[in-house]
């Protein structure tokens, strides 16, 4: 009878993960629980503390097994357990900084209620010669990576934030990113209120030194006669709780395009067709970013940050230029149009963050940010019929904006709980110069403050988080003002099936104030039968989305499928008026704007992380009724990939379908293409080459208008881009001394790259 109740009989044990020399806490450790014969009761990970709980374990002798990216695998006898028992702090010891013994195999996400965790294994490091390969070769949901301009998009229409430790930053920030440096990757694919109205947050958790540096090269050149280049280079110093940094970022883009236009104006009583033969043209652009930063930090405690950035770009040759022939259906003879536009802007900014870690599982982030862009743009617009000059357009536009961004953020965990708050206001003030056909100076002034709290708990195998914001808008030009409250409630509701599969509700209502180059009260001639005019009457808009999730990740099978249904109320589109024998392009507050969006995003391991396949359909449909127009339009888009990695060879396959889009009265036909790669990556070094579409003799876009007043086709393509004439030769060096790590982790970043503007 003894024997026998204390066999039925049960205990708790539990325990804290420290790292060896630090004595630092180490979270999200994973830690197994097994039998003295090595079979596996159960497991669980470490909170932000670094302790883990087994409740309700049978009395028996155990072992505990605990492993953490990076550190050495440590075995731990658990013996007389009788009563409850605290192992304390255990220790772990770093294993080899390169990760030479270090095998992470099976699952390695973690499924968070607000977020998931990545932790990458062996073998996407070692075929990772960078941060932006080492996402690719994650294959996170919905996450796609764009082969030519490297831009990291989400399945639908949401923006991407990318962030380092916390830190906002930008994709080349992640391309310098050394991969043996990542811990994990945090995926948030329903981010909380804080993050605003983004349809996903990659945060890539990294080890920051202690002492030492890095120093990184990342050279992206075309050897086939186009210029074509992305060139990131890095360096760190640490000393003790400093660190000191200088990134830089150089992109230059010089392609020949051609561009084709067939235009229809249905003036009250007659119709004039215009179909434009294009010429080939040069796209033309340069871009310099540079970031000094300094980091005060001590884990746990407290993180200072200040970071200075400049950018700089110059695009002498704009997207839109076309050389064309002309046949107008009113005249036998043609003309010849010449279309030219440039920018440049020079934008420097200062970012002061600041956390502190508070008693109680409390954190407070304040950041603040201040930015000022000097921008220019031109655009001059000429037809000639026999060489005679018969209308010309000229027009210099001079910008100056600055800026203030302000945000606090206050946590406090509550158990498994958590609860947050936040407020964020932005102020700007911009003068915009005109001149050339038409002469103004336009001076604005714009705020947005949002303010919310959020509540997350878990309950049973169902995770809940509950949010209501308040977000005001102001704008003021000349005389006229503008103020409007949205309150913003948001609901979540995950149900995880098992450990394996989960099922989520995300419902919210948000809002967006127009774009300040939209609020412009200033008309610009396009040419000789258009202008384009601002609207200072827009109004901010109030959207509301609804989306079921449901996710799986079993053997060799990962897969997710969404459906999303989003209504704008009142909708910045666009609208075509007829004015004194002129068709004016604006935008207006039209009547609504619905999107119904099913995407799905499978996975499966052919040969374990050596060979993936990667699937990834998609089906969107759109209803755009404006005040006077009324359009739907279905689109099915499919992409694909194949990875394989052995050893520390790379070489990986893409094909896409178009991605298109839909708004107002307009189509956006995107690019169709494929690419392929091939590469080694070693210890310090990789190469690699990557060819853009091999198989496909052109690159295209396309642009459709549906108006009934002035609709228009307009197609750009261009051969530099097919045949595989775009080939990249690829070189990463990255280079560490005095490696001894860290962990500091920047929570809040804001942003302001807006010039303000109407081009």
């Amino acid at each position: 009878m003894i024997l026998s109740f204390s066999l039925i009989a049960q205990i708790k044990i539990l325990g804290r993960i420290i790292d060896a020399k630090t004595n630092e806490a180490l979270e999200y450790v994973n830690v197994s629980l097994m039998r003295s014969d090595s079979t596996f009761v159960k497991g669980v990970e470490t909170n932000e503390n670094g302790i883990f709980v087994f409740n309700d374990v049978h009395v028996r002798n155990y072992i505990l097994y605990v492993t953490y990216l990076g550190y050495n695998k440590s075995y731990i006898s658990v013996t007389n357990t009788e009563n409850n028992i605290d192992l304390g702090d255990i220790l772990l010891y770093k294993s080899d900084v390169n990760l030479n013994e270090v095998t992470v195999t099976g699952n390695s996400v973690l499924y968070k209620a607000d977020r998931q965790l990545i932790m990458p294994n062996e073998n996407q490091i070692k075929a990772s010669n960078n941060g932006l390969k080492l996402l690719a070769n994650l294959h996170l949901s919905r996450i796609e990576i764009d082969p030519l301009t490297k831009d990291v998009k989400l399945m639908g229409d949401k923006e991407v934030q990318l962030r380092i430790n916390g830190v906002l930053v930008t994709k080349d920030e992640i391309a310098a990113l050394n991969p043996t440096d990542i811990v994990r990757v945090e995926y948030h694919d329903d981010p909380g209120m804080r993050y605003g109205d983004v349809g996903a947050v990659i945060n890539f958790i990294t080890q920051v030194k202690k002492s030492g540096g890095n120093l990184s090269l990342d050279f992206d050149e075309c050897f086939t006669g186009i210029d074509f280049a992305n060139d990131n280079f890095s360096g760190k110093v640490n000393h003790k709780k400093s660190e000191f940094s200088l990134n830089g970022y150089w992109h230059r883009r010089n392609t020949g395009w051609t561009r084709e236009n067939i235009e229809t104006f249905n003036f009250p009583t007659e119709k004039l067709i215009r179909t434009e033969k294009g010429e080939p043209t040069k796209y033309k652009e340069n871009s310099l970013n540079l970031s000094l930063n300094y980091v005060l930090h001590e884990t746990d405690k407290y993180l200072f940050n200040v970071r200075l950035r400049y950018r700089d770009e110059h695009v002498p040759n704009g997207s839109y230029d076309r050389n064309a022939i002309m046949h107008s259906s009113d005249s036998s003879k043609p003309l010849n149009i010449v279309d030219h536009s440039t920018w440049e802007s020079d934008s420097p900014s200062l970012d002061l963050y600041f956390q502190k870690n508070l008693k109680n599982d409390q954190l407070i982030m304040f950041n603040v940010v201040g930015t000022y862009i000097d921008s220019r743009t031109t655009h001059f617009y000429a037809e000639y019929q026999e060489e005679s000059l018969l209308n010309d357009i000229y027009s210099d536009i001079h910008g100056d904006k600055y800026s203030l961004i302000t945000e606090g953020i206050y946590e406090k965990g509550i158990g498994k709980n958590k609860i947050s708050a936040g407020m964020k206001h932005t102020q700007t003030y911009t003068n915009n110069q005109y001149k050339g056909n038409i002469e103004s100076d336009i001076s604005m002034n714009t705020a947005v403050t949002y303010t919310f709290a959020e509540y997350q708990f878990k309950r049973s195998k169902f995770n809940y988080t509950l949010g209501l914001g308040m977000m005001r808008t102001y704008n003021s030009q000349e005389e006229k003002s503008k103020k409007k409250y949205i309150l913003r409630p948001k609901v979540r509701i995950t149900y995880s099936v098992c450990d394996n599969a989960f099922v989520r509700y995300s419902g919210y209502i948000s809002g967006y104030a127009p774009s300040l180059s939209d609020l412009n009260d200033v008309e610009q001639d396009m040419n000789t039968l258009e202008k384009k005019r601002g609207n200072p009457d827009l109004r901010t808009v109030v959207f509301y989305t609804n989306e079921l999730t449901v996710g799986f990740n079993k053997g060799i099978f990962n897969g997710e499928f969404l459906a999303r249904y989003s209504y704008d109320r009142k909708p910045i589109m666009e609208q075509i008026t007829f004015e004194k024998n002129i068709f004016v392009h604006s935008k207006a507050n039209q009547k609504a704007f619905h999107r119904i969006s099913l995407l799905s995003s499978l996975k499966t391991k052919i040969w374990g992380d050596n060979l993936i396949l990667s699937l990834n359909p998609r089906f969107c449909r759109y209803v755009s009724e404006g005040n006077n127009y009324s359009h739907n339009y279905n689109i099915w888009r499919i992409s694909s990939g194949l990875d394989f990695n052995y050893k520390g060879w790379m070489t990986s396959f893409y094909i896409q379908t178009r991605w298109n889009d839909f708004t107002g009265e307009t189509l956006n036909r995107g690019e169709r293409c494929h690419t392929f790669s091939l590469g080694y990556n070693a210890q310090k070094w990789s190469f690699s080459l990557w060819i853009f579409n091999p198989f496909s003799k052109e690159y295209s876009l396309e642009n459709i208008n549906r108006s009934a007043l002035a609709p228009k086709f307009s197609r750009v393509h261009t051969h530099d881009l097919g045949q595989g004439r775009l080939t990249v030769a690829s070189l990463s060096i990255n280079l560490d001394f005095g490696r001894q790590f860290k962990s500091g982790n920047k929570r809040l970043n804001n942003d302001d790259s807006d010039a303000g503007i109407m081009k």
